[in-house]
């Protein structure tokens, strides 16, 4: 697409806890590896706060801190990691293609793997966070009437809107390169709606929005335990983007290929 509407791109994989990722001296090794492609480094620590709800009520809520270790470049990349996940993002207007950001994820899980020593996925995920500002004209013709719904200026005077939000989620057989998973299915999240200027996006980092604008948040991941394999995690984040632009090309007008300037790529890339 020469202008897709696309704010964020988001990669994540989980894993056991490694308990060096939360101390200075066992980030360095994972510093060293990417310093390339990653020059800078910020630590924020966050709170986080848990509560279990019993028969009897609220149980006394746990809080606790834990780091975040986060790496950028001056090409809009950013990579978050913890000591039980790593999620590699880049922003919309910086979004280089689908093979230079495959090569990227598999670099990170190359230096997890020998830095870090991470051993196993426990869940991979792949998120593609789509923004059009409501006030651009003609914005409704762009995206098929099941996805702006009641928002449309036609049915509802926008100065009345407040917001509108549906979440759709789907679930398929794992096949393809997540046949090892059997029994685990690949599961998606689909949100789409129109939010208030003000809102904020719960990206990495975070994006708030500064005009009414709908949203379609698109969500493919698989919840199952394999060995962390970077070429086989590469192939699955394919696999995992192939889903998502389905539901994008699905939810798209001809008006909007046109105002996105989208076009299908033959079998030899041309």
């Amino acid at each position: 697409m020469g202008r897709a509407p696309l704010a964020q791109v988001i990669i994540q994989v989980t894993f056991p806890v490694v308990a060096r990722l939360q101390t200075l001296a066992g980030v360095a090794p994972l510093q060293d590896a990417l310093g390339e492609q990653f020059p800078y480094m910020n630590r924020n620590k966050i709170h986080q706060l848990s509560m279990m709800v019993g028969p009897a009520g609220p149980a006394a809520s746990e809080s606790n801190e834990t780091w975040v270790n986060e790496f950028t470049n001056d090409d809009g990349w950013t990579l978050s990691v913890t000591e039980s996940s790593a999620s590699l993002s880049v922003s919309g207007g910086d979004y280089p293609g689908l093979q230079k950001i495959e090569e990227m994820f598999e670099r990170v899980c190359v230096a997890l793997v020998e830095a870090v020593r991470v051993s196993r996925c426990d869940r991979i995920g792949t998120r593609y966070m789509n923004v059009v500002r409501t006030d651009s004209p003609g914005w409704s013709t762009w995206f098929k009437p099941q996805i702006v719904g009641l928002a449309d200026p036609a049915l509802i005077a926008p100065e009345r809107l407040v917001a509108t939000i549906t979440e759709t989620r789907l679930r398929r057989p794992p096949t393809g390169s997540f046949a090892w998973a059997v029994d685990k299915p690949v599961e998606g999240i689909t949100r789409y709606g129109v939010v208030p200027a003000g809102s904020v996006i719960a990206g990495v980092p975070p994006r708030p929005l500064d005009s009414p604008s709908l949203v379609l948040d698109i969500d493919m991941f698989i919840a199952a335990p394999q060995k962390f394999v970077p070429k086989a995690l590469a192939e699955q984040f394919n696999e995992l983007h192939a889903e998502i632009e389905k539901i994008f090309f699905w939810a798209v007008t001809d008006a909007g290929k046109g105002q996105f300037e989208l076009t299908v790529r033959d079998e030899e890339g041309a």
